[in-house]
């Protein structure tokens, strides 16, 4: 199965599920970012949590995806085998896989000096949540182009914050201005959350819900007033 570095897809949110009931069996489509934890020639093993700390679910499927990939964050499109429920380990069919934004891995040490007071291209829409120690990312972006750049960058002035400022900052390609697409990202913050006097952390961007989501330690993803 290829591995790309965006995945254009049906669904605006990300564990979105829909079921088709044309015949004897429903099926159920859900798209969820995971770390692929092995891919041998007999299958691949993928993981991750819902929301926050919720419980680990694994997720096995017969198909091997890129080994090279072992360890990182992946974006995938899948049917559970034997159920229809969102969110329980098992078995199930994988119907497509992409490489996230990110990976997986931290984000980088910034400032806004150095980065043009943070410019980048409009977000059309941004879910942003907490699974386990990754912050990921499911965007609706005005384009349906590979992007030129793509990053999430911490603030370092703000580390000594409640609120540690994380910015997402992407250009798109000149001459692609299209239909828009989805893309995703996942970073781990174990570093940033972790922090002793850390409640939470801003993930900040260019427009959607006024370019700003707040993330609680003590609660679920919401948006700032």
């Amino acid at each position: 199965m290829k591995f790309t570095h965006y995945l254009v897809l049906a669904a605006a949110a990300l564990s979105l599920g829909s079921c088709n009931s044309g015949g004897s069996e429903s099926v159920a489509y859900f798209t969820d970012i995971v770390t692929l934890d092995s891919s041998t020639d007999a299958g691949s093993v993928m993981s991750f949590r819902e929301l926050n700390d919720s419980p680990v679910i694994t997720l096995t499927s017969t198909k091997p995806l890129n080994k090279e990939q072992v360890g990182k964050r992946i974006v995938i499109v899948y049917s559970p085998v034997g159920t229809i429920q969102h969110g329980v380990s098992g078995n199930v069919n994988l119907i497509n896989a992409g490489l996230t934004y990110g990976a997986g891995a931290a984000p980088l040490d910034a400032v806004v000096d150095s980065l043009d007071n943070w410019k980048s291209g409009e977000i059309s829409f941004m879910q942003a949540y907490r699974s386990g120690e990754y912050l990921n990312l499911g965007m609706i972006l005005p384009t349906n182009a590979t992007l030129e750049k793509f990053r999430c960058y911490i603030d370092i002035t703000t580390l000594d914050n409640e609120y540690p400022e994380i910015h997402v900052v992407y250009k798109a390609k000149d001459g692609y201005d299209s239909a828009s697409g989805n893309f995703f990202g996942s970073y781990n913050i174990s570093g940033i959350w972790n922090r002793p006097n850390v409640k939470g952390i801003k993930v900040l961007y260019k427009g959607y819900n006024n370019g700003s989501t707040i993330i609680e330690k003590s609660s679920s993803t919401e948006p700032e007033e």
